[in-house]
């Protein structure tokens, strides 16, 4: 029994960090103390032979406790409740991964001493997750990374205060209704509003920044250094069931967006300066705040409403879909200097985006009987995996719904099927630069229809 309730707090000790860790550690440690105090009141020769198992196991936890509350740099010895633990690490190797060592220690110089070590292969850090991490996006302001205060919403069991622009007692309602449709927390884009815009970008910090100077791989104040890039995963659903002819039901869809940290986080957000124009799906145009998302950036698009000709990007209907079936594709930005057509297919050079008949355009159409691609209400999945090169060259790697071993894994690379994107850019000396420390999130767009998108499941971790 008492083996089972350690489990339970070193197992959340390894979920938090710091100075949280460390007191389940010393919850842990200090059961099994009280056990062995009440074993000393047995026989001496019974308690001596019991005393000396209890220790072991004591000193065993001891230093899976030091495991659980280490981190890139954390060595030497901490002491906790009757004893320590003793941490030192090795690396990192090529895959950004330590060995790592934890000795545990109990009763110190006495003859009921007992040491324990374990070492294990650690990252340096656990990938970013909405689990742990959801509080740490940085939630959308109107006249600034929305035009709405519910264009995008987060839900989580921590998030109990009302996002800006929304009442505490319509959140209170909202919250109660919605925070445990998806475990771990999740987001709401849309929310079946009209001519809504909105972004949301993470905004924590992740692994160590030494005298606030971030290695490839970590993160401050939302800020990350790219390094050789990155791998993404989350489940999306759109709660609409559109089986119409040509799609145009629900309206227009949204972007994983991965773009250059110059970018205030506060007010960097796409779509029109006002008025309707859903296609841009927050990624395009100059957004609210008139600054839109500054280049040089990257994007996987999930559209669902057609948009196929090819006027003025400025206007309706302006994105050079390949034609009504809902698509993902490959974004970086246009050639408008008003960034009207960053999610033109086929605007812009240097690098361009992709075009409806590349290796960065990919279709899901309609079934005879049946929803349009992805609008059938069900949950889907999206893998993306940026490979970055310290010669400028960037492969951005796409999957919905991978069913492969791994498929949700984002510590490796994916490659137990063939991604539907595989686009591969080189970048000018100066964009390739401007991606080094980069910031990353979701944008969304409505128009004249409608959408309710749900966003769970979500983890990120760095390419080492």
């Amino acid at each position: 029994m008492v083996r089972v309730v350690v489990r339970k707090y070193l197992h959340h000790a390894a979920l938090g960090s710091g100075g949280s860790s460390v007191l389940f550690a010393i919850f842990g440690i200090t059961v099994l103390a009280s056990l062995a105090a009440s074993i000393a009141r047995m026989s001496p020769s019974a308690a001596q032979t019991k005393l000396a198992g209890v220790n072991e196991t004591r000193a065993y936890y001891m230093a899976l406790s030091g495991l659980n509350v280490w981190s890139a740099g954390t060595t030497g010895t901490y002491s906790l409740a009757d004893g320590s633990f003793t941490l030192s690490q090795t690396g990192p190797d090529a895959s950004g991964y330590y060995t790592v060592t934890s000795l545990g220690c109990v009763d110190p110089g006495k003859a009921s001493e007992a040491n324990h070590t374990i070492s294990a292969r650690r990252k340096s850090a656990k990938p970013i997750t909405f689990e742990d991490n959801i509080d740490d996006f940085i939630l959308p302001k109107v006249g600034e990374t929305t035009n709405n205060a519910r264009s995008i919403l987060v839900f989580d069991r921590d998030l109990t205060d009302a996002p800006p622009g929304v009442s505490q007692s319509d959140w209170a309602t909202l919250w109660a209704t919605n925070v445990d449709r998806y475990a771990g927390g999740w987001m709401r884009f849309g929310s079946g509003l009209g001519d809504s815009t909105g972004a949301i970008w993470y905004g924590g910090d992740y692994g160590l920044c030494p005298q606030g100077v971030c290695p490839d791989g970590a993160c401050k104040d939302g800020a990350c250094n790219l390094g050789q890039g990155l791998r993404a995963y989350f489940r999306f659903a759109f709660s609409d069931y559109d089986a119409s002819a040509d799609s145009t039901r629900c309206a227009d869809g949204f972007t994983f967006a991965v773009v250059t940290a110059a970018n205030d986080p506060a007010t960097a957000c796409g779509g029109p300066a006002s008025g309707s124009r859903g296609e841009y799906l927050g990624y395009a145009g100059p957004g609210p705040a008139g600054v839109g998302i500054a280049p040089p950036k990257i994007a996987v698009e999930v559209d669902i409403y057609p948009n196929t000709g090819n006027g003025k990007p400025s206007e309706a209907n302006s994105r050079a879909d390949a034609s009504n079936a809902n698509h993902v594709a490959v974004l970086y930005w246009g050639g408008n200097a008003n960034s009207y057509d960053d999610n033109t297919h086929s605007a812009g050079n240097k690098p361009g985006n992709p075009g409806k008949n590349s290796s960065g355009y990919y279709e899901m159409p309609k079934t005879a009987v049946g929803a349009n691609g992805l609008e059938d209400g069900l949950l889907h999945a999206l893998r993306l995996e940026i490979h970055r090169t310290s010669a400028g060259v960037y492969r951005v790697k796409t999957w919905i719904d991978p069913q492969g071993l791994g498929n949700s894994d984002v510590t490796a690379d994916y490659a137990a099927e063939p991604p539907q994107l595989d686009h591969s850019a080189t970048l000018s000396e100066a964009d390739h630069a401007g991606l080094k420390t980069i910031r990353f999130g979701w944008t969304e767009g409505t128009g004249g229809q409608t959408q309710t998108v749900a966003v769970a499941n979500f983890s990120l971790d760095f390419r080492h």
